[in-house]
Parts: structure tokens; sequence; C-alpha cells
């Protein structure tokens, strides 16, 4: 099974190593993107790990870089990464998540 990091994700993740390449550099935002990517890509090997998100039926919520993220993702044929955001946001509406293809 591979992890694909779907069209908003990749967004969400850019514009995360845009924000902390510009609060702190470089260095600061390949962290961030390290503490990501790497519990995201270990899914691969165990992709029902985190809890279904119990607003969106199908959805998993795993939180990531120290619970500052949240990564929400579907098991099909492969892992599908859908969204990131701040976990201090409000919730994701499940409409945003059903939008995402």
């Amino acid at each position: 099974m591979r992890v694909k990091f779907l069209a908003q994700a990749k967004e969400d993740m850019a514009e995360i190593q845009q924000y902390y390449r510009q609060a702190g550099g470089i260095v600061l935002a390949k962290k961030m993107l390290r503490q990501i990517k790497l519990p995201v890509l270990k899914l691969e090997n165990n992709p029902k790990i985190a809890p279904l998100y119990e607003i969106a039926p199908g959805i998993h919520r795993l939180a990531v870089a120290g619970g500052a993220f949240l990564v929400f993702y579907r098991v099909l044929a492969d892992v599908e990464v859908l969204h990131i955001r701040r976990a201090e946001r409000e919730p994701v509406a499940v409409e945003v998540l059903e939008e995402i293809k």
C-alpha cells in the first residue's frame, strides 16, 4: 500500500513550508515538514493506526508534529492524504473533506 498526497494536502504542505520558512528560515521549515511527513509515510505499513474522524465516515485523523497538526486521510487501494491543518483551528467540516478528490 502506498501513501499518496492528494492536491489539497500538497497545497497544505506548501503553505506550511512557506509559513515556517518566513517565521524561522529553511531549517525550521524542513524540520516541520519532516515532523509531518515521517509519521504519515509510516501509514503504508499500518494504515488504520489513527482513529476514524467522528464526523466524517471513512476518514481517519492522525495527530503529527507533537499534536500541532492533524492529517486527514482515507484508506482505499492506497492511503490518500486529503488535508493537513493546524490542530487548534476549528474542526474541519465534513463537506470540506467530501469535496477533496
